[in-house]
């Protein structure tokens, strides 16, 4: 879901007085001055400081503490290298790959973003036997994936091992026959235990790191639904599982934050990037990454018939839900 990378960074104190594209060639592997300068002016950079955020500008002579987020799109796109990266697997067969992705991975390579990617992991493990999605359009080559997951979400995603295994989950996707849900927890307390959203969604017409909520029918907005059951009520919080029939970028987390109950520690749609804001409750630890995984997937299986997988709850969220919190009937 979505075709590019976004880095979120803040100017350490030490980088004061420098230019912009300067310090952002710096820190960034593998961006050229050049290329920092480009996308700047064409809009792919925001700067946020105590004047709020705004268009940046390449000699802008930073003061340390501001937080600067790049755009890089997908054409900009590196290569991949093979890296001895632990995966937890959980289903291989000839046919496809079943992984829980980690917290904190990203899926595919990209300027300033080059190792330590799903993509690194699994030219790592399998070599270069994985077919490429994106074929001959490639500028990246994507082995056997065909669905993502958001930086800092954790859970499952699906890997084709050949060809054949590709086209048809492609197509099975495409059609609609992948069912998927998500856990994630979220700000107050719904007020009904079941509810849906089906707002269109675009690009924001202010922030490029964001999607919004628009009418049905909307130019350059596409078609979106995800319904949404509680399935636990906590003082602040509340458990959820999330249901999406499309799979627009951020589908989820625009979606729950448009009805009110942004998911925890989501730095985009929510308030903070730390959830309690404050200092963590009693015997919990603190959020530092949006609370939202991606939990059970439901496919059709090349083979024939269809194979269903569930990836545990990850420790940092299953602190704050019950040890009963479990999927509802598919």
């Amino acid at each position: 879901m979505g075709g590019s990378v976004v880095h979120d960074l803040v100017v350490p104190a030490a980088a004061a007085g420098q230019r912009l594209d300067v310090w952002l060639e710096s820190v960034l592997e593998g961006c050229t001055r050049s290329l920092i300068s480009r996308l700047i002016k064409q809009g792919h950079c925001l700067l946020e400081n105590a004047g709020g955020p705004h268009a940046a500008k390449s000699g802008y002579a930073l003061h340390g503490g501001e937080r600067v987020s790049l755009e890089i799109p997908a054409a900009e796109s590196l290569s991949a290298v093979a890296e001895n990266i632990p995966l937890t697997i959980v289903h291989e067969d000839e046919h496809l790959i079943v992984i829980n992705k980690p917290p904190g991975m990203v899926v595919h390579p990209a300027v300033g973003h080059a190792h330590g990617t799903l993509v690194n992991a699994l030219l790592g493990r399998y070599g270069a036997g994985l077919p490429d999605p994106l074929g001959e359009q490639s500028v990246a080559w994507r082995p056997g994936i065909v669905h993502r997951l958001d930086e800092d979400t954790s859970g499952l995603i699906v890997v084709a091992r050949t060809e054949q295994a590709l086209e048809f989950l492609q197509n099975a996707f495409k059609a609609r026959e992948v069912h998927k849900r998500y856990l994630a927890l979220v700000a107050g307390q719904p007020r009904a235990d079941f509810f849906e959203h089906a707002g269109w969604i675009g690009r924001h017409a202010r922030d490029f790191r964001k999607r919004a909520v628009y009418p049905a029918g909307t130019a350059e907005a596409k078609e979106a639904y995800t319904s949404f059951i509680v399935l636990e009520r906590h003082v602040s919080y509340s458990a959820v599982e999330c249901r999406p029939r499309t799979g627009r970028t951020h589908q989820i987390r625009v979606h729950l934050a448009a009805r009110g109950h942004a998911v925890l520690a989501d730095h985009t749609y929510g308030r903070s990037r730390q959830w309690p804001l404050d200092a963590a409750p009693q015997d919990l630890t603190a959020l530092h990454r949006q609370a939202l995984h991606a939990w059970a997937i439901d496919i059709p299986h090349p083979a024939g018939g269809r194979r269903r997988f569930v990836a545990p709850i990850p420790a940092d969220l299953a602190c704050f839900v019950n040890a009963g919190c479990a999927l509802r009937a598919w």
